[in-house]
Protein backbone atom coordinates (compact mmCIF):
# COMPACT_ATOMS: atom_id res chain seq x y z
CA UNK A 1 0.00 0.00 0.00
CA UNK A 2 1.32 3.42 -0.92
CA UNK A 3 1.74 6.06 1.70
CA UNK A 4 -1.28 8.39 1.59
CA UNK A 5 -0.88 12.04 2.44
CA UNK A 6 -0.92 12.51 6.23
CA UNK A 7 -3.23 15.53 5.90
CA UNK A 8 -5.81 13.35 4.18
CA UNK A 9 -5.52 10.74 6.91
CA UNK A 10 -5.94 13.43 9.57
CA UNK A 11 -9.09 14.59 7.79
CA UNK A 12 -10.39 11.05 7.86
CA UNK A 13 -9.61 10.82 11.58
CA UNK A 14 -11.48 14.09 12.09
CA UNK A 15 -14.44 12.55 10.26
CA UNK A 16 -14.32 9.61 12.68
CA UNK A 17 -14.48 12.01 15.62
CA UNK A 18 -17.29 13.95 13.97
CA UNK A 19 -19.20 10.73 13.53
CA UNK A 20 -19.03 10.00 17.27
CA UNK A 21 -20.57 13.38 18.06
CA UNK A 22 -23.10 13.30 15.22
CA UNK A 23 -24.38 9.91 16.37
CA UNK A 24 -25.63 11.54 19.58
CA UNK A 25 -27.83 14.07 17.80
CA UNK A 26 -28.56 13.15 14.19
CA UNK A 27 -30.92 10.53 12.82
CA UNK A 28 -29.54 7.02 12.44
CA UNK A 29 -30.02 7.13 8.66
CA UNK A 30 -27.79 10.23 8.43
CA UNK A 31 -25.08 8.61 10.52
CA UNK A 32 -25.34 5.43 8.46
CA UNK A 33 -24.66 7.49 5.34
CA UNK A 34 -21.61 8.95 7.03
CA UNK A 35 -20.45 5.46 7.97
CA UNK A 36 -20.74 4.33 4.35
CA UNK A 37 -18.49 7.17 3.25
CA UNK A 38 -15.96 6.39 5.98
CA UNK A 39 -15.82 2.71 5.02
CA UNK A 40 -15.62 3.52 1.31
CA UNK A 41 -12.84 6.07 1.74
CA UNK A 42 -10.73 3.84 3.98
CA UNK A 43 -11.18 0.91 1.62
CA UNK A 44 -10.14 2.96 -1.41
CA UNK A 45 -7.13 4.43 0.40
CA UNK A 46 -5.88 0.94 1.19
CA UNK A 47 -5.43 0.34 -2.55
CA UNK A 48 -3.25 3.41 -3.04
CA UNK A 49 -2.80 5.54 -6.17
CA UNK A 50 -0.99 3.06 -8.43
CA UNK A 51 -4.20 2.56 -10.41
CA UNK A 52 -6.65 5.15 -11.66
CA UNK A 53 -10.15 3.72 -12.12
CA UNK A 54 -12.16 5.34 -14.90
CA UNK A 55 -15.79 4.33 -15.47
CA UNK A 56 -17.24 4.75 -18.94
CA UNK A 57 -20.96 5.35 -18.44
CA UNK A 58 -23.74 6.19 -20.81
CA UNK A 59 -27.14 5.39 -22.20
CA UNK A 60 -28.12 2.58 -24.55
CA UNK A 61 -26.57 3.09 -27.99
CA UNK A 62 -24.29 5.94 -26.88
CA UNK A 63 -21.19 4.02 -27.98
CA UNK A 64 -19.52 3.26 -24.62
CA UNK A 65 -18.18 -0.13 -25.70
CA UNK A 66 -16.93 1.27 -29.00
CA UNK A 67 -14.97 3.93 -27.16
CA UNK A 68 -13.49 1.31 -24.81
CA UNK A 69 -12.51 -0.84 -27.80
CA UNK A 70 -10.80 2.04 -29.56
CA UNK A 71 -8.94 3.03 -26.36
CA UNK A 72 -7.80 -0.60 -25.94
CA UNK A 73 -6.93 -1.01 -29.58
CA UNK A 74 -8.90 -4.26 -29.82
CA UNK A 75 -12.47 -5.47 -29.96
CA UNK A 76 -12.72 -6.43 -26.27
CA UNK A 77 -16.36 -5.52 -25.91
CA UNK A 78 -17.57 -7.19 -29.12
CA UNK A 79 -18.88 -10.20 -27.17
CA UNK A 80 -20.94 -7.92 -24.94
CA UNK A 81 -22.73 -6.59 -28.02
CA UNK A 82 -23.83 -10.04 -29.15
CA UNK A 83 -24.54 -11.67 -25.77
CA UNK A 84 -27.80 -11.16 -23.88
CA UNK A 85 -27.56 -7.97 -21.81
CA UNK A 86 -26.35 -8.53 -18.22
CA UNK A 87 -25.37 -6.38 -15.26
CA UNK A 88 -21.73 -7.48 -15.36
CA UNK A 89 -19.14 -4.72 -15.73
CA UNK A 90 -16.19 -5.14 -18.09
CA UNK A 91 -12.70 -4.03 -16.86
CA UNK A 92 -9.71 -3.22 -19.08
CA UNK A 93 -6.32 -2.85 -17.35
CA UNK A 94 -3.19 -1.15 -18.66
CA UNK A 95 0.24 -1.55 -17.09
CA UNK A 96 2.03 -3.94 -14.77
CA UNK A 97 0.54 -2.68 -11.48
CA UNK A 98 -1.52 -5.38 -9.79
CA UNK A 99 -5.09 -4.15 -9.96
CA UNK A 100 -6.52 -7.46 -8.70
CA UNK A 101 -7.20 -6.42 -5.07
CA UNK A 102 -8.70 -3.14 -6.25
CA UNK A 103 -11.02 -4.90 -8.70
CA UNK A 104 -11.93 -7.44 -6.05
CA UNK A 105 -13.05 -4.56 -3.85
CA UNK A 106 -15.00 -3.12 -6.78
CA UNK A 107 -16.49 -6.61 -7.33
CA UNK A 108 -15.46 -6.69 -11.00
CA UNK A 109 -14.92 -10.23 -12.24
CA UNK A 110 -14.65 -9.64 -16.05
CA UNK A 111 -11.09 -8.37 -16.55
CA UNK A 112 -8.79 -7.86 -19.53
CA UNK A 113 -5.09 -7.11 -19.14
CA UNK A 114 -3.75 -5.69 -22.39
CA UNK A 115 -0.33 -4.84 -23.72
CA UNK A 116 0.82 -1.29 -23.31
CA UNK A 117 0.02 0.68 -26.46
CA UNK A 118 -0.07 4.03 -24.68
CA UNK A 119 2.88 4.64 -22.40
CA UNK A 120 0.87 7.30 -20.64
CA UNK A 121 -1.84 4.76 -19.70
CA UNK A 122 0.29 2.86 -17.18
CA UNK A 123 -2.01 2.10 -14.21
CA UNK A 124 -5.25 2.91 -16.02
CA UNK A 125 -8.28 0.74 -15.29
CA UNK A 126 -11.31 1.38 -17.50
CA UNK A 127 -14.73 -0.01 -16.54
CA UNK A 128 -17.35 -0.43 -19.23
CA UNK A 129 -20.56 0.02 -17.23
CA UNK A 130 -24.04 -1.22 -18.13
CA UNK A 131 -26.46 1.28 -19.65
CA UNK A 132 -27.71 3.70 -17.02
CA UNK A 133 -31.11 3.89 -18.75
CA UNK A 134 -31.54 0.13 -18.99
CA UNK A 135 -34.94 -1.34 -18.21
CA UNK A 136 -33.18 -3.99 -16.12
CA UNK A 137 -33.07 -2.84 -12.51
CA UNK A 138 -29.83 -4.68 -11.83
CA UNK A 139 -28.10 -2.68 -14.56
CA UNK A 140 -29.06 0.64 -12.99
CA UNK A 141 -28.05 -0.61 -9.54
CA UNK A 142 -24.64 -1.62 -10.87
CA UNK A 143 -24.13 1.82 -12.40
CA UNK A 144 -25.23 3.53 -9.18
CA UNK A 145 -22.88 1.38 -7.11
CA UNK A 146 -19.76 1.92 -9.21
CA UNK A 147 -20.31 5.62 -9.79
CA UNK A 148 -19.96 5.99 -6.02
CA UNK A 149 -16.65 4.11 -5.94
CA UNK A 150 -14.55 4.93 -9.02
CA UNK A 151 -12.02 7.75 -9.35
CA UNK A 152 -13.23 9.28 -12.62
CA UNK A 153 -16.54 8.96 -14.48
CA UNK A 154 -16.61 9.59 -18.23
CA UNK A 155 -20.19 10.23 -19.27
CA UNK A 156 -20.67 9.27 -22.90
CA UNK A 157 -23.67 10.71 -24.69
CA UNK A 158 -24.73 11.24 -28.29
CA UNK A 159 -26.63 13.85 -30.31
CA UNK A 160 -29.94 12.07 -29.66
CA UNK A 161 -29.69 11.62 -25.87
CA UNK A 162 -27.38 14.34 -24.57
CA UNK A 163 -30.38 16.18 -23.02
CA UNK A 164 -31.90 13.04 -21.49
CA UNK A 165 -33.47 13.85 -18.09
CA UNK A 166 -32.44 10.45 -16.72
CA UNK A 167 -28.81 11.43 -17.20
CA UNK A 168 -29.01 15.00 -15.91
CA UNK A 169 -31.47 14.54 -13.03
CA UNK A 170 -30.48 11.02 -12.02
CA UNK A 171 -26.69 11.29 -12.12
CA UNK A 172 -25.06 14.57 -13.11
CA UNK A 173 -26.97 16.88 -10.76
CA UNK A 174 -26.43 14.66 -7.68
CA UNK A 175 -22.73 14.50 -8.56
CA UNK A 176 -22.32 18.23 -9.20
CA UNK A 177 -20.15 18.62 -6.09
CA UNK A 178 -17.86 15.99 -7.62
CA UNK A 179 -17.36 17.97 -10.84
CA UNK A 180 -13.60 17.40 -10.66
CA UNK A 181 -14.04 13.66 -11.22
CA UNK A 182 -16.48 14.00 -14.14
CA UNK A 183 -15.58 14.04 -17.81
CA UNK A 184 -18.05 14.45 -20.69
CA UNK A 185 -17.77 12.87 -24.13
CA UNK A 186 -20.10 13.70 -27.02
CA UNK A 187 -19.88 10.70 -29.36
CA UNK A 188 -20.99 10.28 -32.98
CA UNK A 189 -19.92 13.76 -34.09
CA UNK A 190 -19.32 12.25 -37.53
CA UNK A 191 -23.12 12.36 -37.94
CA UNK A 192 -23.38 16.07 -37.13
CA UNK A 193 -21.10 17.69 -39.63
CA UNK A 194 -20.94 21.43 -39.03
CA UNK A 195 -23.60 21.15 -36.27
CA UNK A 196 -21.23 19.46 -33.82
CA UNK A 197 -20.17 22.71 -32.18
CA UNK A 198 -23.77 23.79 -31.58
CA UNK A 199 -24.67 20.47 -29.93
CA UNK A 200 -21.55 20.60 -27.76
CA UNK A 201 -22.42 24.17 -26.72
CA UNK A 202 -25.97 23.13 -25.85
CA UNK A 203 -24.64 20.22 -23.76
CA UNK A 204 -22.32 22.65 -21.95
CA UNK A 205 -25.34 24.87 -21.23
CA UNK A 206 -27.27 21.93 -19.75
CA UNK A 207 -24.26 20.99 -17.59
CA UNK A 208 -24.05 24.58 -16.36
CA UNK A 209 -27.71 24.30 -15.32
CA UNK A 210 -26.79 21.07 -13.52
CA UNK A 211 -24.26 22.94 -11.40
CA UNK A 212 -21.13 22.21 -13.45
CA UNK A 213 -20.05 25.46 -15.10
CA UNK A 214 -17.39 25.61 -17.80
CA UNK A 215 -17.52 21.85 -18.34
CA UNK A 216 -15.06 20.54 -20.93
CA UNK A 217 -16.89 18.66 -23.71
CA UNK A 218 -14.74 16.16 -25.63
CA UNK A 219 -16.30 15.59 -29.03
CA UNK A 220 -15.31 12.23 -30.54
CA UNK A 221 -16.31 9.68 -33.10
CA UNK A 222 -15.76 6.09 -32.03
CA UNK A 223 -16.30 5.13 -35.65
CA UNK A 224 -13.67 7.37 -37.27
CA UNK A 225 -11.41 8.06 -34.28
CA UNK A 226 -11.87 11.83 -34.46
CA UNK A 227 -11.27 13.53 -31.10
CA UNK A 228 -9.63 10.51 -29.48
CA UNK A 229 -6.30 12.26 -29.13
CA UNK A 230 -7.99 14.80 -26.85
CA UNK A 231 -9.77 12.04 -24.87
CA UNK A 232 -6.53 10.08 -24.46
CA UNK A 233 -4.75 13.24 -23.34
CA UNK A 234 -7.42 13.88 -20.67
CA UNK A 235 -7.09 10.33 -19.36
CA UNK A 236 -3.30 10.44 -19.49
CA UNK A 237 -3.28 13.67 -17.50
CA UNK A 238 -5.43 12.11 -14.75
CA UNK A 239 -3.08 9.13 -14.62
CA UNK A 240 0.12 11.17 -14.66
CA UNK A 241 -0.97 13.37 -11.76
CA UNK A 242 -1.97 10.30 -9.70
CA UNK A 243 -4.42 12.52 -7.87
CA UNK A 244 -7.78 11.44 -9.31
CA UNK A 245 -8.39 9.00 -6.47
CA UNK A 246 -7.27 11.49 -3.84
CA UNK A 247 -9.45 14.21 -5.32
CA UNK A 248 -12.43 11.87 -5.25
CA UNK A 249 -11.71 10.96 -1.63
CA UNK A 250 -11.36 14.61 -0.65
CA UNK A 251 -14.69 15.50 -2.24
CA UNK A 252 -16.37 12.50 -0.62
CA UNK A 253 -15.06 13.60 2.76
CA UNK A 254 -16.14 17.20 2.21
CA UNK A 255 -19.63 16.10 1.12
CA UNK A 256 -19.97 13.79 4.11
CA UNK A 257 -18.98 16.54 6.52
CA UNK A 258 -21.12 19.22 4.85
CA UNK A 259 -24.33 17.67 6.15
CA UNK A 260 -23.17 18.00 9.75
CA UNK A 261 -21.66 21.46 9.67
CA UNK A 262 -23.05 24.85 10.62
CA UNK A 263 -26.79 25.30 10.15
CA UNK A 264 -27.77 28.58 11.76
CA UNK A 265 -26.26 30.37 14.73
CA UNK A 266 -26.91 29.77 18.40
CA UNK A 267 -27.15 32.74 20.74
CA UNK A 268 -24.85 33.62 23.61
CA UNK A 269 -26.14 31.90 26.73
CA UNK A 270 -25.29 34.66 29.26
CA UNK A 271 -28.55 36.62 29.24
CA UNK A 272 -30.54 33.45 28.69
CA UNK A 273 -29.06 31.96 31.85
CA UNK A 274 -30.14 34.98 33.89
CA UNK A 275 -33.68 34.70 32.54
CA UNK A 276 -33.66 30.98 33.32
CA UNK A 277 -32.59 31.55 36.93
CA UNK A 278 -35.19 34.29 37.33
CA UNK A 279 -37.90 32.03 35.90
CA UNK A 280 -36.96 29.09 38.11
CA UNK A 281 -36.77 31.37 41.15
CA UNK A 282 -40.29 32.53 40.36
CA UNK A 283 -41.40 28.90 39.97
CA UNK A 284 -39.80 28.07 43.30
CA UNK A 285 -41.64 31.05 44.81
CA UNK A 286 -38.55 32.65 46.33
CA UNK A 287 -40.38 35.89 47.18
CA UNK A 288 -43.34 34.05 48.73
CA UNK A 289 -40.92 31.69 50.47
CA UNK A 290 -39.21 34.72 52.02
CA UNK A 291 -42.55 35.83 53.49
CA UNK A 292 -43.22 32.30 54.79
CA UNK A 293 -39.71 32.12 56.26
CA UNK A 294 -40.18 35.48 57.99
CA UNK A 295 -43.53 34.40 59.43
CA UNK A 296 -42.07 31.07 60.52
CA UNK A 297 -39.23 32.87 62.27
CA UNK A 298 -41.71 35.21 63.96
CA UNK A 299 -43.88 32.31 65.11
CA UNK A 300 -40.91 30.41 66.48
CA UNK A 301 -39.72 33.54 68.28
CA UNK A 302 -43.15 34.18 69.72
CA UNK A 303 -43.34 30.63 70.99
CA UNK A 304 -39.89 30.92 72.52
CA UNK A 305 -40.28 34.38 74.08
CA UNK A 306 -44.00 34.70 74.67
CA UNK A 307 -45.65 34.29 78.08
CA UNK A 308 -45.75 30.51 78.66
CA UNK A 309 -49.47 30.45 79.56
CA UNK A 310 -50.57 31.97 76.23
CA UNK A 311 -48.34 29.88 73.95
CA UNK A 312 -51.01 27.25 73.40
CA UNK A 313 -53.10 29.88 71.61
CA UNK A 314 -50.29 30.49 69.14
CA UNK A 315 -49.82 26.78 68.62
CA UNK A 316 -53.46 26.49 67.58
CA UNK A 317 -53.00 29.11 64.84
CA UNK A 318 -52.20 28.04 61.21
CA UNK A 319 -48.52 27.33 60.74
CA UNK A 320 -46.75 29.55 58.18
CA UNK A 321 -44.98 26.53 56.69
CA UNK A 322 -48.36 25.32 55.46
CA UNK A 323 -48.17 28.15 52.88
CA UNK A 324 -44.81 27.09 51.44
CA UNK A 325 -44.69 27.72 47.65
CA UNK A 326 -42.84 25.78 44.98
CA UNK A 327 -43.30 22.66 42.81
CA UNK A 328 -45.54 20.08 44.37
CA UNK A 329 -47.12 22.67 46.67
CA UNK A 330 -48.56 25.17 44.22
CA UNK A 331 -50.40 24.22 41.05
CA UNK A 332 -48.77 26.97 38.95
CA UNK A 333 -45.19 26.20 40.00
CA UNK A 334 -44.44 23.35 37.58
CA UNK A 335 -45.91 25.13 34.52
CA UNK A 336 -43.78 28.17 35.38
CA UNK A 337 -40.67 25.99 35.61
CA UNK A 338 -41.50 24.30 32.30
CA UNK A 339 -41.96 27.70 30.66
CA UNK A 340 -38.59 28.87 31.97
CA UNK A 341 -36.92 25.70 30.63
CA UNK A 342 -38.57 26.00 27.23
CA UNK A 343 -37.70 29.69 26.89
CA UNK A 344 -34.09 28.96 27.83
CA UNK A 345 -33.80 26.24 25.19
CA UNK A 346 -35.30 28.54 22.56
CA UNK A 347 -33.06 31.45 23.60
CA UNK A 348 -29.91 29.36 23.24
CA UNK A 349 -31.07 27.66 20.04
CA UNK A 350 -31.35 30.98 18.22
CA UNK A 351 -31.42 30.33 14.47
CA UNK A 352 -29.87 26.87 14.68
CA UNK A 353 -31.56 24.27 12.52
CA UNK A 354 -32.44 20.67 13.31
CA UNK A 355 -31.38 18.65 15.18
CA UNK A 356 -30.00 21.27 17.56
CA UNK A 357 -33.23 22.89 18.85
CA UNK A 358 -34.56 19.43 19.69
CA UNK A 359 -31.29 18.46 21.33
CA UNK A 360 -31.41 21.58 23.49
CA UNK A 361 -35.00 20.88 24.50
CA UNK A 362 -34.01 17.37 25.49
CA UNK A 363 -31.03 18.71 27.44
CA UNK A 364 -33.12 21.14 29.50
CA UNK A 365 -35.78 18.54 30.29
CA UNK A 366 -33.69 15.43 30.93
CA UNK A 367 -33.29 16.30 34.63
CA UNK A 368 -36.65 18.06 35.01
CA UNK A 369 -37.93 15.80 37.81
CA UNK A 370 -34.71 16.11 39.82
CA UNK A 371 -34.70 19.88 39.26
CA UNK A 372 -38.23 20.27 40.61
CA UNK A 373 -37.31 18.15 43.64
CA UNK A 374 -34.26 20.34 44.21
CA UNK A 375 -36.35 23.50 44.06
CA UNK A 376 -38.91 22.08 46.49
CA UNK A 377 -36.23 20.97 48.94
CA UNK A 378 -34.43 24.31 48.72
CA UNK A 379 -37.57 26.24 49.59
CA UNK A 380 -38.45 23.94 52.48
CA UNK A 381 -34.92 23.79 53.83
CA UNK A 382 -34.43 27.55 53.88
CA UNK A 383 -37.88 28.20 55.34
CA UNK A 384 -37.18 25.74 58.14
CA UNK A 385 -33.71 27.18 58.69
CA UNK A 386 -35.26 30.61 59.15
CA UNK A 387 -36.95 29.35 62.31
CA UNK A 388 -33.67 28.51 64.03
CA UNK A 389 -33.38 30.03 67.50
CA UNK A 390 -31.47 33.27 67.92
CA UNK A 391 -29.15 33.54 70.91
CA UNK A 392 -31.02 36.47 72.40
CA UNK A 393 -34.21 34.43 72.55
CA UNK A 394 -32.77 32.38 75.41
CA UNK A 395 -32.38 35.41 77.68
CA UNK A 396 -35.92 36.55 77.01
CA UNK A 397 -37.27 33.03 77.48
CA UNK A 398 -35.45 32.83 80.84
CA UNK A 399 -37.05 36.07 81.97
CA UNK A 400 -40.47 34.84 80.86
CA UNK A 401 -39.96 31.71 82.92
CA UNK A 402 -39.12 33.91 85.92
CA UNK A 403 -42.28 35.96 85.37
CA UNK A 404 -44.35 32.84 84.92
CA UNK A 405 -42.83 31.31 88.03
CA UNK A 406 -43.62 34.42 90.06
CA UNK A 407 -47.22 34.34 88.85
CA UNK A 408 -47.54 30.64 89.72
CA UNK A 409 -46.06 31.20 93.19
CA UNK A 410 -48.35 34.15 93.82
CA UNK A 411 -51.42 32.28 92.59
CA UNK A 412 -50.57 29.20 94.62
CA UNK A 413 -49.93 31.30 97.73
CA UNK A 414 -53.32 33.02 97.40
CA UNK A 415 -55.07 29.69 96.90
CA UNK A 416 -53.50 28.34 100.09
CA UNK A 417 -54.53 31.45 102.01
CA UNK A 418 -58.07 31.19 100.67
CA UNK A 419 -58.37 27.54 101.68
CA UNK A 420 -57.01 28.10 105.16
CA UNK A 421 -59.11 31.15 105.78
CA UNK A 422 -62.28 29.96 104.13
CA UNK A 423 -62.47 26.31 105.06
CA UNK A 424 -60.52 26.19 108.26
CA UNK A 425 -61.35 29.66 109.60
CA UNK A 426 -57.73 30.31 110.38
CA UNK A 427 -56.21 33.76 110.74
CA UNK A 428 -54.56 34.55 107.38
CA UNK A 429 -53.04 37.95 108.13
CA UNK A 430 -49.66 36.46 108.93
CA UNK A 431 -49.81 34.63 105.60
CA UNK A 432 -50.24 37.86 103.62
CA UNK A 433 -47.14 39.93 104.31
CA UNK A 434 -46.92 43.30 102.58
CA UNK A 435 -44.78 43.75 99.55
CA UNK A 436 -41.50 45.48 100.34
CA UNK A 437 -41.74 49.06 99.11
CA UNK A 438 -45.44 48.68 98.35
CA UNK A 439 -47.12 47.68 101.57
CA UNK A 440 -50.52 48.47 100.08
CA UNK A 441 -50.50 45.13 98.23
CA UNK A 442 -49.84 41.72 99.75
CA UNK A 443 -46.76 39.96 98.49
CA UNK A 444 -48.57 36.97 96.87
CA UNK A 445 -50.88 39.34 94.99
CA UNK A 446 -47.86 41.34 93.82
CA UNK A 447 -46.17 38.17 92.63
CA UNK A 448 -49.29 37.12 90.68
CA UNK A 449 -50.07 40.47 89.12
CA UNK A 450 -46.44 41.33 88.49
CA UNK A 451 -45.71 37.99 86.84
CA UNK A 452 -48.76 38.24 84.57
CA UNK A 453 -48.37 41.88 83.64
CA UNK A 454 -44.61 41.77 83.15
CA UNK A 455 -44.82 38.56 81.13
CA UNK A 456 -47.49 39.92 78.80
CA UNK A 457 -45.81 43.33 78.53
CA UNK A 458 -42.41 41.86 77.86
CA UNK A 459 -43.94 39.60 75.19
CA UNK A 460 -45.47 42.61 73.47
CA UNK A 461 -42.24 44.59 73.63
CA UNK A 462 -40.26 41.74 72.05
CA UNK A 463 -42.46 41.85 68.95
CA UNK A 464 -40.55 44.86 67.59
CA UNK A 465 -37.03 43.34 67.51
CA UNK A 466 -38.57 40.00 66.51
CA UNK A 467 -40.30 41.58 63.51
CA UNK A 468 -37.04 43.23 62.43
CA UNK A 469 -35.14 39.95 62.81
CA UNK A 470 -37.89 38.06 60.97
CA UNK A 471 -37.72 40.37 57.96
CA UNK A 472 -33.94 39.96 57.92
CA UNK A 473 -34.33 36.18 58.09
CA UNK A 474 -36.82 36.32 55.22
CA UNK A 475 -34.46 38.30 53.01
CA UNK A 476 -31.64 35.93 53.90
CA UNK A 477 -33.83 32.94 53.04
CA UNK A 478 -34.78 34.47 49.68
CA UNK A 479 -31.13 35.08 48.77
CA UNK A 480 -30.22 31.56 49.85
CA UNK A 481 -33.05 30.07 47.78
CA UNK A 482 -32.07 32.09 44.70
CA UNK A 483 -28.43 31.07 45.18
CA UNK A 484 -29.44 27.42 45.38
CA UNK A 485 -31.75 27.81 42.37
CA UNK A 486 -28.77 29.10 40.39
CA UNK A 487 -26.70 26.14 41.51
CA UNK A 488 -29.41 23.64 40.64
CA UNK A 489 -30.03 25.35 37.29
CA UNK A 490 -26.32 25.15 36.51
CA UNK A 491 -26.08 21.46 37.39
CA UNK A 492 -29.40 20.24 36.02
CA UNK A 493 -29.94 22.52 33.02
CA UNK A 494 -27.11 24.84 32.02
CA UNK A 495 -24.33 22.25 32.03
CA UNK A 496 -26.29 19.76 29.84
CA UNK A 497 -27.14 22.61 27.46
CA UNK A 498 -23.54 23.81 27.37
CA UNK A 499 -22.48 20.25 26.56
CA UNK A 500 -24.75 20.34 23.51
CA UNK A 501 -23.30 23.72 22.54
CA UNK A 502 -19.74 22.42 22.97
CA UNK A 503 -20.55 19.31 20.95
CA UNK A 504 -21.97 21.43 18.16
CA UNK A 505 -18.91 23.70 18.14
CA UNK A 506 -16.61 20.67 18.14
CA UNK A 507 -18.60 19.08 15.32
CA UNK A 508 -18.41 22.26 13.26
CA UNK A 509 -14.66 22.51 13.82
CA UNK A 510 -14.18 18.87 12.86
CA UNK A 511 -16.31 19.34 9.76
CA UNK A 512 -14.19 22.33 8.77
CA UNK A 513 -11.09 20.18 9.24
CA UNK A 514 -12.61 17.42 7.11
CA UNK A 515 -13.75 19.75 4.35
CA UNK A 516 -10.65 21.95 4.18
Amino acid sequence: MEVVDSVLLSRLDALDEAREIAAQYFAAVDVEGLDLVRVKVRSRLRHGTANTVVAIAGATGSGKSSIVNRLAGSNLSEASVRRPTTSATHAVIWGAADAGPLLDWLEISRRHQIEMQHADFDGLVVLDLPDHDSTAVEHRLEVDRLVELVDVVVWVTDPQKYADAALHHGYIQPLATHAGMLRFVLNQIDRLGDGGSAVAADLARLLDDDGIPNAEIIAVSALTGDGFEQLEAVLARAIAERTAMLERVEVDLADAAAGFGRSGAMRSAGEAEERLVAGLSEAAGSAEAARVAANHHKRQGSLAMGWPFTRFLRRLARKPLADLPGPGRHSAAEPRADLALRDYAEDVAGDAEAPWPGALRSAVSQHRGALLDDLRRSVGREALAAGARSRWWSAVAWLQRVFAGAAVVGLGWLIVVAVLGGFFQLATDPLLPPTPGADWIPLPSALLLGGVLLGLLFGLLMRVPLAVASRRRGRRAQKAIEHQVRGHATTRVIEPVMQVVRDREALEELCRSVGS
